[in-house]
């Protein structure tokens, strides 16, 4: 299961960081004397959904790193508590 959203949080990133820098880069290599204003407002437009990918497969990532450590947290209170039961069942045997 992590695995899976390992693999789209990754896209995420290169997909996010792709388009912030590819118009970036457009703009910085490619200066006409006169560019429109709808190419701006688009390249701006692109650089804004590359960062909300960006920050969405960090949100995502967070996520799953809590996930993570809330199963182990679970599997070790499972753990505890069974120990717990089984010297409780031991000592009532002894008595």
């Amino acid at each position: 299961m992590f695995k899976d959203k390992t693999v789209v949080w990754v896209l995420e990133y290169l997909l996010g960081g792709t388009l912030v820098l590819v118009p970036l880069a457009v703009v910085g290599l490619w200066r006409p004397e006169w560019m429109d204003a709808r190419i701006w407002a688009a390249q701006l437009f692109v650089v804004c959904l590359g960062v909300v990918l960006i920050s969405c497969a960090s949100s995502m990532r967070q996520r799953m790193f809590l996930a993570k450590r809330i199963d182990t947290l679970a599997e070790q209170i499972r753990d505890h508590c069974a120990s717990s039961q089984e010297s409780a069942a031991t000592e009532d045997r002894n008595d």
